[in-house]
């Protein structure tokens, strides 16, 4: 049952986040109330929105709206913020990053109305 539930959240979160955006508004809360360790849930939204860019990448590149040579620049600045953000994120505790989490994502939901 709870591979189902997870299945149906997925799907409803990439959908949104696809159309509209803010797929991790709908995702990261109902996986934090089945019990999911946070830095669990962050890692498979990160790896979602990393196939998502990369779809968009792809897209943009195939209708040469996009040089290959300006994405190449960008990537050691990419490859070291994730490489910071995840070493960051590994330092704090589930607790501590639950705390967060949640706070982030009241002051995202409150935004989206503003």
């Amino acid at each position: 049952m709870t591979i189902i539930l997870l299945l149906a959240i997925s799907f409803a979160a990439s959908f949104v986040g696809t159309l509209a955006g803010s797929g991790g508004l709908i995702g990261m809360p109902p996986l934090l109330l089945i019990g999911l360790p946070i830095h669990q849930i962050i890692g498979s939204v990160k790896f979602s929105n990393m196939i998502s860019s990369f779809s968009s990448f792809y897209i943009l590149f195939k209708k040469k709206q996009l040089k290959l040579k300006d994405a190449l620049q960008l990537i050691p600045f990419a490859f070291f913020g994730g490489l910071c953000g995840g070493l960051l994120a590994n330092s704090f505790s589930e607790k501590a990053m639950n705390l967060l989490a949640i706070c982030l994502l009241t002051v995202a939901l409150i935004m989206n109305f503003i």
